[in-house]
């Protein structure tokens, strides 16, 4: 009987050790069955979205888009390789400024009172459009360009569409100017510096400049071939006076093609897809001069009657005037 209580104090001892392992593994993390799990994370640690700040996110959901319109433009306008650029890149820019209007009409309805660092995103994104205009313009208008010749239908259709290119891409590096010389605030998120809105400014003025005079010479050297072509006429018709006087209106046009480009040929201010335009045209307009003289020698021929000499000359005068397409 003495030993009972011994007994009962023993099992009583293992139970409360029992409990208190159990009730210890289970504070430590454990589960009284199954598996070990990972601890809660702590409660400062929120997703990443939830910490951003509000005006910054509407920020930078204009600057993104406005970044895809310079890595888009920079290349053909920092080089001038208009002539390269497809339809999709023009129309990958307009998706671009679309996205970034959008994006600041959000801010600007949000954002009362913008940080001065972000108080010039109106400026840039206008500044961006004009990077737009700038590009396409001067797309159109090397399009219209290169297109031009002897054989389009329309010439004159083309050579209209080249000035009003011309325009519209210089009156966007003015426009471009204008909001340089404003000195808006650039966030350093922001590609489109100052800086390089004066230096695409620049290359858009220089080349249009260039373009001016591609289109005049290119509209002379057209002309002189409508001369030209009334002038053959007059020649079959045996009225060898009225050939030698519309040659010449012929060479007037010529020369004037040729003066055209004379003060941008071969200088460091043609640059990318015009290059080839200038020398194009002034081959041309050089050609045309060239073949008018010969012109002139077989009215002198005929006139004489040598007609053998005449034919002759008038052969040549036409290779001459022909040679730039070879």
């Amino acid at each position: 009987m003495g030993g009972r209580p011994s007994e009962r104090m023993r099992r009583r001892r293992f139970l409360i050790a029992s409990f208190s392992a159990l009730a210890g593994c289970t504070a430590t993390g454990y589960r009284a069955t199954g598996p070990r799990t990972p601890p809660l994370a702590p409660e400062t640690e929120i997703s990443p979205s939830a910490s951003v700040d509000p005006v910054e996110a509407r920020a930078q959901a204009v600057i993104r888009p406005l970044n895809e319109v310079y890595r888009l433009v920079r290349g053909p306008l920092g080089g001038f390789d208009v002539g390269d650029v497809a339809p999709e890149t023009l129309d990958d820019t307009e998706e671009s400024l679309a996205r970034a209007r959008e994006a600041l009409g959000a801010f600007s309805g949000e954002v009362a009172n913008p940080p001065t660092r972000y108080q010039s995103l109106p400026a840039l994104v206008t500044a961006h459009e004009h990077l737009v205009e700038g590009l396409t313009g001067a797309v159109e208008c090397w399009s219209a360009l290169s297109r031009l010749d002897e054989s389009v239908d329309s010439p004159a259709a083309l050579l209209d569409t080249a000035r009003s290119a011309r325009e519209a891409f210089v009156a966007a590096g003015t426009a471009l100017r204008e909001v340089a010389d404003g000195n808006p605030t650039v966030p350093a998120a922001v590609f489109l510096t100052v800086e390089r809105m004066r230096a695409f400014a620049s290359t858009l003025e220089t080349q249009s400049t260039v373009a001016e005079r591609l289109v005049d010479a290119s509209g002379e050297a057209l002309e002189g071939w409508t001369d030209w072509r009334t002038a053959m006429d007059a020649f079959e018709r045996d009225a060898f006076e009225a050939a030698r006087t519309t040659f010449d209106d012929a060479r007037v046009h010529y020369r004037a093609g040729v003066d055209a480009l004379d003060g941008v040929e071969n200088t460091e201010n043609v640059d990318g897809s015009f290059v080839d335009l200038v020398e194009t045209w002034a081959c041309v307009a050089r050609a045309g001069v060239d073949a008018t003289a010969v012109g002139f020698d077989a009215v002198d021929a005929a006139t004489a009657g040598d007609v053998a000499r005449a034919e002759r000359l008038l052969e040549r005068a036409e290779t001459t005037r022909t040679r730039c397409e070879s």
